[in-house]
């Protein structure tokens, strides 16, 4: 069973998982995208002491919400009984066995054989760790991805690959899926997204060489009432051309047609 996780985790416990029997897929954080893992680990933690789900935002200055973050924790532990040195102890002893956050280590998720104790930890908490499927025997994109079922394949890239839409709006209509079964765009992991987006600058490179169109339009259907007919997600690239229609405009407000035009 795989979870979703993307969350910033503390330094040894990606080896501890490991050693429980979990496959951990984790990667490097520095720079920019460390300090906003950083700063949405200290809002995770206060929104855990508030019990709401609601999103708060962060003052701007760093120093002033670590001052804000410490003289809060300071008045609750005064409230309830526990000392400054308490905390501080506790502190040592959990990043003795866990480790600190230094090293940016992004947990992306993991797998867990459902046999293992571990396992019920994830599914006790849906929204936090939702389960994302792995690839279906019977799913045509899982499939095509696998090479076992024909598809006009056109370039594989480290999560995701292109193929020729069998039913093109246009000429060069382009599909691309990734090769890990999830629905739609917003169950996919964060790396699975990245790639596909990379996928589409390069692509897009492709078919201005061999198409030259005047434009294009970028989509994904999420969910029946949206229109997505093969339950794994995929991202239409589609070229546009100055003949293809009369009227272009409102593009992709098209998707319902009396709302396309204003």
């Amino acid at each position: 069973m795989r979870f979703r996780v993307e969350k910033l985790i503390r330094d040894n416990l990606a080896a501890k998982m490991r050693e429980n029997g979990i496959v951990v897929h984790e990667r490097f954080l520095d720079g920019d995208e460390f300090l906003f893992c950083l700063k949405e680990k200290l809002l995770e933690e206060a929104q855990k002491v508030h019990g709401s789900s609601k999103k708060g935002e962060l003052i701007e200055e760093l120093v002033e919400e670590l001052v804000d973050i410490q003289e809060a924790m300071l008045a609750l532990c005064e409230k309830v009984g526990i000392t400054p040195d308490e905390i501080e102890a506790a502190r040592l002893k959990k990043r003795e066995v866990s480790g600190g956050f230094e090293k940016g280590i992004y947990l992306s998720c993991v797998d867990i054989e459902e046999n293992n104790p571990a396992v019920e930890f994830y599914l006790k908490q849906p929204e936090r760790y939702p389960h994302i499927g792995e690839e279906k025997p019977d799913c045509l994109f899982c499939q095509i991805g696998r090479r076992t079922q024909k598809g006009d394949f056109l370039e594989s890239y480290t999560h995701c690959f292109a193929i020729q839409d069998k039913f093109p709006v246009t000429r060069g209509h382009i599909l691309i899926i990734p090769y890990e079964h999830t629905e739609s765009w917003f169950t996919a992991r964060e790396e699975v997204r990245l790639d596909m987006i990379r996928a589409v600058q390069l692509l897009k490179e492709r078919v201005d060489a061999e198409y030259h169109p005047q434009g294009y339009n970028l989509g994904v259907n999420c969910g029946k009432v949206a229109g997505q007919t093969i339950m794994h997600l995929h991202l239409h690239l589609i070229p546009r051309y100055t003949d293809d229609m009369i009227d272009p405009t409102g593009g992709v407000r098209g998707v319902i047609p009396s709302k396309q035009k204003y």
